[in-house]
This record gives C-alpha cells, structure tokens and sequence, in this order.
C-alpha cells in the first residue's frame, strides 16, 4: 500500500519474464473510527442500545496529505447528528468530525453504509429490550404450607418502558409432581408497555400448587439481564384427613381413609370401637404402619397423597358396631379424625 501520493514504479519477475509495474497513488482523506483507520469495507459498529434510545458514534474524516483534499460526496444510511454539507474541504494536516446517530425500533441486528467519496463502511448497531425493573413475587397466602393453592402476582418498581417478556420457574427440593404452577413448573409472562404487574395470557395471576411432602419450593423470575428469587420452605405437618369413613361389609368393619402425609413416615395409628349408646367395646387397637407407609411411599409417586383401607373382622354380631374412633400420628402429632358412625 503506498504510504503517499504520486507515481509509482517497480519490477516484476518470474523466470525469464521481467515485467514493469506502475501506479498512481491518489490522496484521499483517511476515515478514522475508535482511533484507528478504516480501509474500504471496514466495520463501524455502534454497539448495544435498547429499543427506543439512540446511538451514537463518532466517525472523523482526516486529511494526511501535504495538500488540500475534497470529498465530493458524503451519505449515510444512519442518521447525522449535524448536518453535513458537501463537497468537504480538509486542509492539509484537517480533520472534520461526522456524528452518526441511530435509534433502533426492533431488537436484533441493524445494518447500514456509510459513503465517502464512493468508499463505503458497514454501520451495525445491535438493538436490545428494555430491562425491566426489579420484580418482587407477592402471594395472598400469609405462610405457605403443604396442600394450599397460592396465588402469586409479578410486580416491578416501575412501570415497563416498552413490551417485555419474562419467564416465572420453579424448582423443588422434595419428590412430588404436584408442586407445580397451573403452567407446571415454568410460565411465560408479558409486561405490557406502561405497566408493571405480569400478565400470564389473560390472568395476571398464577397459581402455586404446594403439592403434599415438606420441602424448599425455590421460585425464579427471569427476565432480559436480571433474575429474582423468592423461596419458601413447607414445614413437616401432622396428618392432614381428606375424607373419612367406615361401613359394614358382612361380618367386617371397614374404615377408610384419604388424606396426606407430608413426612411421608406415619408411625401410629389408634382405633376405638364402641356400640350404638357410644359404650367401648373393648381396647383401643394401636396399629405401627411405619414400615407400610414407607413402602408405600417408595413406589406411589403421588407425594404424600395416600388412601388407606382398613379391614376388621368381627368375631360376633357385626350389627352392634355403632361407631369407630381413628386417630393418626407421625413424628410430628397426633390428628384426630374423629368418630366415624357406621350405617
């Protein structure tokens, strides 16, 4: 590349061949950006701006020849910040400053050219959505525990400056399948232009299902360029009964019962009978389904879910059975369910 204007000559040979190359070498005024010259085709990137603000770059144009220069034509497919009148004089050892703004309406790459007496230079700048504010996940449930449905709210400090997109994702550190959103354990959000609360479709609420085992429930809220945590730990509980019944089947006496156990480890269970005026009719028959519960709860995969059917024979008439007493306990407490009338 030649270093200066002017004429030029040099000697090519290849064999026998001897060739005289020559050229002419025209000064032009040297495209300088970040520092640093451009050569025809070169990048003048503008970086990374969110969608709606502007970008801004500085492109100097310097004359480093030992006599004046015009540059008769000067374009952009970027905006000038000042107006740029041409043909361009630079004097010997001038420089002249071309401000290039840009504002970007979409994210994603934005491309241009840059023409400068017929040499042309890429413009890039790479148009990013708007961060959003800090999020805080607010619940209607003053303590979170096994088996509720909680409603969660997404807000944010401020309002969203334009259309953004989040996601809301849950882990958990116990074994259940129903500790889950309504999404399941992940959920796409909108926060529309000039709000600040998260729209999953038409709701902007979302439900928490707790499921029914104890454990850590870890909630994220991502969205472009930050994440935010809310935990909330389900504590080990008694016994909770769903439904409850007993009836006769023949000579037997049946109690059924459904219901969670979020230890998943229920060590006793106690079963009082009595006659139709409510005398006992006998001891209380204590039961240690330790090992049972846990066999069970080793192959179920329903959490702490179970249903529990308990068969007792009677040795006389079955018919002046009025009545049964259940209680249940686990490492925890004792749940009395209560008195169950037979039919």
């Amino acid at each position: 590349m030649p270093e200066a204007e002017g004429s030029f000559s040099a000697n090519l040979s290849v064999g026998s061949l001897s060739v005289i190359l020559r050229g002419t070498a025209l000064a032009v005024a040297t495209v300088v950006y970040q520092g640093e010259p451009l050569n025809q085709g070169g990048v003048i990137d503008l970086g990374s701006v969110e969608v709606g603000s502007a970008a801004s770059a500085t492109v100097t144009l310097q004359n480093r020849s030992a006599r004046s220069l015009t540059v008769p034509s000067i374009t952009s497919d970027f905006l000038f910040a000042e107006p740029v009148a041409v043909p361009l004089v630079l004097e010997p050892g001038g420089e002249f400053p071309l401000r290039l703004t840009v504002t970007p309406g979409a994210a994603g790459l934005r491309s241009g050219v840059l023409s400068i007496a017929g040499r042309t230079f890429e413009l890039r700048v790479t148009g990013t959505l708007p961060r959003l504010s800090e999020a805080r996940i607010v619940t209607d449930a003053a303590n979170v525990t096994s088996g509720q449905q909680v409603r969660l709210r997404i807000e944010f400090a401020e309002a969203a400056r334009s259309n953004a997109t989040g996601t809301l994702e849950l882990e958990f550190s116990g074994e259940d399948p129903a500790v889950r959103l309504s999404t399941g354990r992940v959920a796409s959000f909108l926060v529309s232009a000039g709000s600040n609360v998260a729209r999953f479709g038409e709701e902007d609420e979302i439900m928490l299902q707790t499921g029914t085992v104890a454990g850590l429930i870890r909630l994220r809220v991502k969205t472009p360029g930050s994440e935010v945590r809310r935990e909330f730990q389900t504590v080990l509980q008694p016994v909770a009964i769903d439904e409850a019944k007993a009836t006769r089947e023949g000579s037997t006496i049946v109690v059924a019962l459904s219901g969670f156990d979020n230890s998943r480890g229920a060590s006793s269970m106690n079963f009082q009978f009595a006659d139709k005026a409510g005398n006992p009719l006998g001891g209380v028959f204590s039961v240690t389904p330790e090992n049972e519960w846990k066999s069970y709860y080793q192959t179920s995969g329903l959490g702490g879910v179970f249903r529990l059917r308990a068969v007792f024979p009677v040795a006389g008439d079955a018919s002046l059975v009025g009545s049964v007493t259940v209680a249940i306990a686990n490492a925890v407490g004792r749940t009395e369910v209560g008195k169950l009338n037979l039919p």
